[in-house]
């Protein structure tokens, strides 16, 4: 009975389901933590700029609500970050 889980030493990686993915996805499946730290590190600041902003009001509300759209849109990076560089 063939066993369609069984790794052997001739098992070749499963080919990507995307065909424009690189293929260092493969090799390195840790890659991209420069750009994680960067994204957790804005997402923070941003959020916290953001709580400072809406605080005080007045003029620096409007940064505050600049802030708050780039911590989410950094926390959404974050989401597609994590499913693009998932194992398979």
């Amino acid at each position: 009975m063939n066993d369609p889980h069984r790794v052997t030493p001739t098992a070749q990686p499963r080919p990507s389901a995307s065909p424009f993915a690189s293929s260092s996805r493969l090799d390195s499946p840790r890659g991209g933590v420069a750009l994680r730290v960067s994204l957790w590190s804005g997402s923070i600041v941003c959020a916290a700029i953001n709580m400072i902003g809406n605080s005080v009001g007045g003029a620096v509300r409007d940064v505050g609500m600049v802030a708050g759209i780039v911590s989410v849109g950094s926390v959404l990076a974050l989401i597609a970050h994590h499913y693009v560089r998932r194992r398979p």
